[in-house]
């Protein structure tokens, strides 16, 4: 089969004739478009750890207690408790702790509870994927953009170089 980019924008699986105007086309073998489909169809993201590819999925991720750390530490890589998806590398934030009464994300959780431990990041723009809430007396609360879970975390619009994720509602790259 040939995949094949056409002026129009739209993607094509077909044999292409001479009359078809083609920007690019590139030859796919039978395993490279399955693997192409059960992309699409669900099969979850690759991510290229180690310069290999592998499946999300396949990621080892751990919770709070098994990652703790310290007051004014770094952090590891953060990604979603439920999807998976990759929040923020390694490095791109610092532990602190400040109070903040949030809204519960596990529906055996209370309707609210005072989180005291986040990852303070100093830029939206530090992010690998958030998705941003409507404004609630001047906060913005943060979710996954996959899957949108949450709220994760929070934001002050005063102050537009704080953005604060969880610690206890994220997962960790072991």
């Amino acid at each position: 089969a040939v995949v094949s980019t056409q002026s129009t924008g739209k993607t094509t699986t077909s044999d292409p004739g001479p009359e078809d105007n083609v920007v690019s086309q590139h030859q796919l073998s039978a395993e490279q478009l399955r693997e192409i489909q059960k992309l699409l169809m669900g099969g979850g993201p690759l991510t290229s750890e180690g310069g290999a590819a592998q499946p999300a999925a396949s990621l080892s991720l751990v919770g709070w207690d098994a990652a703790q750390c310290e007051v004014g530490s770094k952090n590891k890589q953060i990604h979603c408790p439920n999807c998976r998806s990759k929040i923020c590398l390694a490095d791109a934030a610092v532990l602190v702790e400040i109070e903040m009464k949030m809204s519960r994300y596990k529906v055996d959780a209370p309707e609210t509870e005072v989180v005291t431990k986040f990852w303070c990041l100093n830029s939206l723009m530090a992010f690998e994927n958030i998705g941003v809430s409507n404004l609630v007396e001047n906060i913005k609360f943060l979710c996954c953009a996959d899957c949108e879970v949450g709220p994760l975390g929070w934001h002050d619009i005063t102050d537009k170089s704080k953005f604060y994720i969880a610690a206890e509602r994220v997962r960790y790259l072991e």
